[in-house]
């Protein structure tokens, strides 16, 4: 065992013997202290009456405020939904609400003023076929003559750049 750990162990040692030994003094006279007390006021009570106890405090009963009744109530509606949502069988609720909303969307359908929607509808999507049909017609046009404008312009490159400052070749087509 080295110094170190040695004279720490013996600090150690020696401190928690003598707060422990503190600690039983301490509450040896609070005993003691307690016992000398009631063997006072009972040799004083001997000679002179005990003085009388004093009344209890009268305790009011407040209502409570405005403000408490209110975060009272507001506790009460968190809690309650809460609870509801805790307890809720969510999957029969969604299947509830799917059949009543396949109801609603049959009797519309059904209704004349949902078949007149419908037809709308219908008359509707075929304009809008119709107009993106001659809209892609217009573009493929475009394109093409976009194609067309662009092969032109190349072969006439083509054909300057031939010409341009320089002799022809023996092998070179024409």
């Amino acid at each position: 065992m080295g110094f170190t750990t040695g004279f720490l162990g013996g600090v150690t040692l020696t401190y928690s013997i003598l707060y422990f030994s503190l600690y039983i003094h301490r509450a040896n006279r609070n005993v003691q202290r307690t016992l000398l007390s009631q063997q006072s006021n009972l040799l004083n009570s001997v000679i002179d009456p005990p003085a009388p106890l004093p009344d209890p405090p009268a305790y009011e009963v407040r209502k409570a405020g405005l403000t408490e009744v209110l975060k009272d109530r507001w506790n009460r509606e968190v809690e309650k939904l809460v609870r509801n949502a805790q307890e809720t069988d969510w999957a029969q609720k969604r299947e509830q609400y799917e059949d009543r909303l396949s109801t609603v969307w049959g009797k519309v359908r059904a209704s004349e003023q949902g078949r007149e929607i419908e037809a709308k509808a219908r008359d509707l999507e075929q304009n809008v076929e119709d107009r993106a049909r001659q809209l892609g017609q217009t573009v493929k046009d475009k394109v093409a003559e976009g194609k067309d404008a662009l092969t032109t312009a190349k072969d006439e490159a083509k054909s300057k750049s031939k010409s341009v400052g320089r002799e022809p070749r023996l092998l070179e087509l024409k």
